[in-house]
């Protein structure tokens, strides 16, 4: 297992964006999602509160959640489309109302779980921060918001028929590791890895990124993890970034950056 924990890029302006998105996140987790995302779900079946904090995690996930088929059709799941198969998991009730376009923006913004939280936090802090800088802000934040919601496509791509709700903002992170791949190939990842020994040591980006893109494909389908979505926001964020890097202030930010690079490497005491 690797874990990443910072990179070794110097930034210019404080990212102000990425802090804005982890606050966004986070705060929608406590506030927000109702409080059986932050339980852990039933513990007990004869536990009455657990059961009804079960029922409206499940409607509130329904609700703002991207399902596939959903947005294949075009149709909640209330209206019954034709286009979704059946599954057990799928509400006996689910909310009517639902603005299926709206929740695949909103569906970025809602984990599962704690863990789920702070694991993509994590990877949105070590990949975003760098990126931000060298897009620029605004750039940054569309890549994002845009970017994620393609990512999201990319899996409704590949499971068309699926009732089951996609939450999590792995999707949108994952564009922004995608353009890091392109932006900053050279930049170093101090990595946790964890095998036989526990170490931590920097690693290149492109090594990191790639490796990551790869095993999404190998993933276990029993984790219950959206790897399309993964795969998709990389190839959307790398293809992106090749078009973004274009940009005059953002070549201009380039040159700058190597030249710090190379006047740090050249610098010896």
């Amino acid at each position: 297992m690797a874990l990443p924990l910072r990179d070794d890029e110097r930034t210019h302006r404080m990212p102000w964006i990425t802090l804005a998105l982890i606050a966004a996140n986070v705060l929608v987790f406590l506030f927000i999602q109702p409080a059986g995302f932050q339980g852990g779900g039933i513990q007990r079946p004869e536990d009455q509160n657990r059961f009804w904090q079960a029922q409206e995690q499940e409607q509130f996930v329904y609700r703002w959640g991207a399902v596939a088929c959903e947005i294949t059709t075009g149709k909640a799941l209330a209206q019954d489309p034709k286009g979704c198969k059946e599954s057990r998991d799928r509400p006996d009730d689910p909310p009517a109302g639902k603005s299926v376009a709206l929740a695949l923006f909103t569906a970025m913004f809602l984990h599962g779980n704690i863990e789920h939280l702070a694991g993509n936090m994590l990877f949105l802090w070590v990949f975003g921060s760098a990126v931000e800088d060298r897009l620029g802000r605004i750039n940054y934040l569309g890549l994002y918001l845009l970017g994620g919601m393609l990512a999201t496509l990319g899996y409704v791509a590949v499971n068309s028929r699926s009732p089951v709700p996609l939450v999590g903002a792995s999707g949108a992170i994952a564009v922004a590791m995608g353009a890091y791949l392109v932006l900053l190939p050279r930049g170093r990842i101090l990595t946790v890895i964890v095998t036989a020994a526990f170490q931590v040591v920097y690693i290149p980006a492109a090594v990191v990124l790639l490796l990551f893109f790869v095993t999404q494909f190998f993933t276990d389908p029993s984790q219950q993890v959206a790897w399309e979505a993964h795969a998709a926001g990389m190839i959307v964020g790398a293809l992106a970034a090749l078009v973004l890097g274009r940009i005059p202030a953002v070549r201009r930010r380039a040159r700058e950056d190597a030249a710090d690079a190379k006047l740090r490497a050249g610098t010896a005491f």
